[in-house]
């Protein structure tokens, strides 16, 4: 029996996408530990995501409101914090903020082709 049967796993595309939504959910639960709780926006994202790797998990039908839906808070989110990486960047140049411009684009990319690829296979969701 292989890994992929043990769990549950009926289409690829959807479980790495879940996998996506799961971690990009667990990185903002750090980044609100690092940067304060305050940051209320920072976890609307994340609870979001993490809903949505549930919801894509279970290929529950509901998961693609979230997805769209978070396409939009994330596209909004991303966009913003990645200016304020880039102005950061020009005006003092570093490794670390090269790595985290590069991590927003990465981020804002697979946002977008995630939507893409579940609105593209929403007849697999039950």
């Amino acid at each position: 029996m292989g890994l992929r049967s043990k769990l549950g796993i009926e289409y690829k595309g959807m479980f790495l996408f879940a996998l996506f939504y799961f971690i990009a959910g667990v990185v903002n639960f750090i980044i609100m530990g690092i940067y304060g709780l305050d940051l209320s926006h920072v976890a609307l994202v994340a609870v979001l995501s993490l809903i949505t790797s549930f919801g894509l998990y279970r290929l529950q039908k509901w998961s693609l409101w979230f997805v769209v839906g978070l396409f939009f808070i994330a596209t909004t989110y991303g966009a913003f914090t990645l200016n304020a990486f880039l102005g950061s960047y020009t005006a003092n140049p570093n490794f670390g903020g090269l790595f985290a411009i590069l991590a927003w684009i990465i981020y804002l990319i697979l946002i977008w082709i995630a939507t893409i690829y579940v609105a593209a296979k929403r007849k697999n969701l039950k």
